[in-house]
């Protein structure tokens, strides 16, 4: 098998991810420009081959282990997994293929390729012995398959989850929806196991430009994208014109921490990065004004706590000025004598972006607040206790949808539902379709939606379409108390930055359409809340549980890492 694994130069699938329907019709047209048979199978493949040898490579010999094992489906992801395990063949490495889908046809001249190069294939699964395998290739369903594995499948490929091999996915891991990233319900047994009904691999490789599931699950392991081609003509160049119809959401994919990685991959492979976060140095002329002040109504007698930590976030955020309000200040000026501290909103003084409802309560006097903040033209984010008050009152979803200000819901996926159950709309749950979910919610309340969680996803209006984003934080352990509270006060301290030094280098739709600077830092916010929680976590002797106090501290350190980057 000849050929060169596809470069990926200037793509800008890189940055973007697509729907499989997009992803199928942008492939057609390789499909019809083919000159030989199977020129783009051959193309995809030959790009898998080169990613397992750059594993094989990698890792140190293990006794006993020599072979590849090839997990083979029907239709195209079978054939991709039979033609690569036919070029590693050819490079050398025994490679053995097991025929997993009795009732689909196998892919006959893939089948043949790999036969005629050595392969060998297997009368079944190799289930005890797969521990003398250095690879594991999951070429089983990939982007074609929905609902998971059959059950009798499932239980045969039990034994991979305890497997020293590292899994290789081809395009999705099997069983993982490619639009939404979500795993299947497992299957139970009679000794009440849970048998899952997906693959997690290490690493998947991909083609031309990221599908949504790879922006939204940790089951694809590290993510990497190399482009292929058929009669002259390039997936990804077909990706960016159905990109530039503007008919197709913008789903741009961030990845918070680059540095986390088991292989060294060719240049021919790129993978998600960090976005370029904006710098928030001070110039030579400014003050502690000028750099976006930033109010924090949080914290209550019930959780005091939560205005502490969402103004040490925004303490360490920036190096303007942060002013509190609410019935923690004292306890609030006692740990940063620097925050300026009022009891009231009216007492407060001028800011650039108030963040709202952490700890905050949901009396009538909380939504009170809410209401004279929703009322106001500064920048807002409206956190946990903010959220549900715009759950429960029909009256400050009203003045939400009627705002001009910059605006930013920041919920959990139990808070969304709850606002989700109270607008009119038809909105999807946001564990079963987080992209369609918070698009949704920004078209019913006309304001940016960021929905937390290891793989955070943030919408916010353009024009008449919704922009997305999505970060991978590449760890979990901000899954501890307070995190969030740290997440918004890091965000209202940017958003007040961006607020301020809003210039004509930040992009616009169009003339006439209303321009929300404040909306443009919140992708900075979350990949920094990322850095800083995985740096919180370190310790001499190994990652360690960290803490949400912790996260803050290290908020200088993951914005300065960030910045380097850039």
């Amino acid at each position: 098998m000849q050929g060169e694994a596809g470069t990926v130069g200037d793509m800008p699938a890189l940055s973007y991810a697509f729907p499989a329907d997009v992803v199928r019709a942008a492939e057609q047209p390789l499909i019809n420009a083919q000159q030989e048979p199977d020129e783009l199978m051959r193309s995809a493949a030959y790009v898998v081959a080169v990613a397992a040898q750059t594993m094989l490579r990698s890792q140190p010999t293990r006794p006993g282990a020599e072979s590849v094992l090839l997990l083979v489906g029907g239709g195209g992801n079978g054939g991709d997994a039979l033609y690569a395990g036919a070029s590693l063949a050819e490079f050398g490495y025994p490679v053995h293929a097991v025929l997993l889908d009795a009732q689909a046809r196998v892919h006959e001249r893939a089948h043949e390729s790999f036969l005629a190069a050595g392969g060998r294939v297997l009368e079944g699964f190799p289930g005890r012995d797969l521990n003398s395998y250095r690879l594991i290739i999951d070429g089983v369903l990939g982007l074609g398959g929905e609902g998971g594995l059959r059950e009798s499948l499932a239980h045969t490929l039990l034994p991979l989850r305890r497997a020293y091999a590292p899994v290789l996915a081809v395009d999705v891991p099997s069983g993982v929806e490619a639009d939404s990233g979500v795993l299947p319900e497992p299957f139970e047994t009679d000794l009440q196991e849970r048998v899952p009904a997906h693959i997690d691999a290490d690493v998947t490789v991909t083609f031309g430009g990221l599908r949504y599931a790879h922006c939204l699950t940790a089951a694809c392991g590290e993510v990497i994208l190399a482009d292929i081609e058929a009669g002259g003509t390039s997936l990804s160049s077909q990706l960016a014109q159905q990109q530039s119809t503007g008919k197709i959401p913008q789903v741009f994919a961030v990845r918070a921490i680059p540095y986390r990685r088991d292989y060294e991959w060719p240049a021919t492979f790129v993978s998600p990065q960090p976005e370029d976060i904006t710098a928030v140095e001070p110039g030579p002329a400014d003050d502690k004004y000028s750099g976006g002040v930033v109010g924090v109504c949080a914290g209550s007698a019930q959780y005091p706590g939560a205005a502490i930590l969402s103004t040490h976030a925004a303490v360490r955020a920036t190096s303007s000025m942060v002013r509190y309000v609410g019935t923690q200040a004292d306890e609030v000026v006692r740990a940063f004598p620097e925050v300026v501290a009022t009891t009231t909103l009216e007492d407060a003084g001028r800011v650039q972006a108030w963040v709202f409802g952490p700890g905050r309560g949901v009396d009538d006097g909380a939504a009170a607040e809410l209401a004279d903040l929703l009322d106001e033209e500064a920048a807002l984010l409206i956190d946990a206790d903010g959220v549900t008050l715009l759950a429960e009152r029909p009256e400050l979803r009203a003045a939400l949808i009627e705002r001009t200000g910059s605006t930013v819901l920041t919920p959990h996926a139990g808070e969304f539902r709850r606002l989700a159950d109270a607008v009119s709309g038809d909105v999807p749950d946001p564990e079963q379709d987080p992209i369609g979910a918070v698009t949704a919610m920004v078209r019913e309340l006309r304001c940016a939606v960021l929905l937390k969680g290891r793989f955070t996803v943030i919408a916010r209006p353009a024009g008449e379409l919704v922009s997305v984003s999505t970060v991978d934080a590449g760890t979990s352990w901000a899954a501890t108390a307070g995190s969030g509270d740290v997440l918004s006060g890091l965000l209202g301290a940017r958003m007040a930055h961006s607020s301020v030094v809003a210039s004509d280098e930040m992009p616009q739709y169009s003339e006439d359409e209303e321009f929300h600077p404040g909306l443009y830092s919140l992708a900075d916010g979350v990949q920094i809340h990322a850095v800083a929680t995985w740096l919180s976590a370190q310790t001499p002797d190994g990652a360690a549980p960290t803490s949400a106090s912790r996260i803050a501290k290290y908020v200088p350190r993951a914005t300065a890492r960030l910045s380097a980057l850039g």
